[in-house]
């Protein structure tokens, strides 16, 4: 997983945008398929997600908390970008084609988290680094975790320098 991560961080260097939007949206279904393997794909993607990198995306308005961008929705983004609106469990799906339209990546970084021609904009180095950031917390947290530590280590292995 360590590798993914190290990738990201290089295409963001790089400023290979799809690339690192591929990784960053990948990574929480990696590190939630470890997290709760049980769970459908949508379900443990947003709840880690939601966890690891949700907090970023949320703000306080009067009736509270108010997600700016759900697990839900960055899974519907997954899939759009990478399944081109559809997924395994249920073929096409609307709100990943709907995610299209309502949220849109950006390098113009005073355009994060803000509303622009009917969209939600999303920096996409800010972006990617977050859900960086949220996998390596996460990674951190399972360190001691006998059985999230023998999945990572049957997870696919890519020999490359970090």
């Amino acid at each position: 997983m360590q590798v993914f991560v190290a990738s990201l961080k290089q295409c963001l260097q790089a400023e290979n945008w799809p690339a690192a939007l591929c990784l960053a949206l990948s990574l929480p279904d990696m590190a939630g398929a470890i997290e709760n393997p049980e769970a459908k794909p949508q379900k443990r993607y947003a709840q880690w997600f939601d966890r690891w990198v949700g907090p970023k995306y949320r703000t306080n308005v009067l009736s509270g908390q108010h997600a700016l961008l759900s697990g839900a929705e960055c899974y519907a983004l997954k899939c759009a970008l990478l399944y081109q609106g559809c997924d395994a469990d249920n073929g096409r799906r609307k709100d990943a084609i709907d995610a299209l339209s309502r949220f849109h990546f950006t390098q113009v970084a005073t355009e994060h988290c803000t509303h622009k021609n009917l969209a939600f904009q999303l920096h996409a180095d800010r972006f990617c680094r977050d859900v960086g950031e949220g996998c390596e917390a996460w990674l951190k947290s399972i360190k001691n975790d006998a059985r999230k530590s023998a999945a990572l280590n049957r997870a696919l292995k890519i020999a490359i320098p970090l």
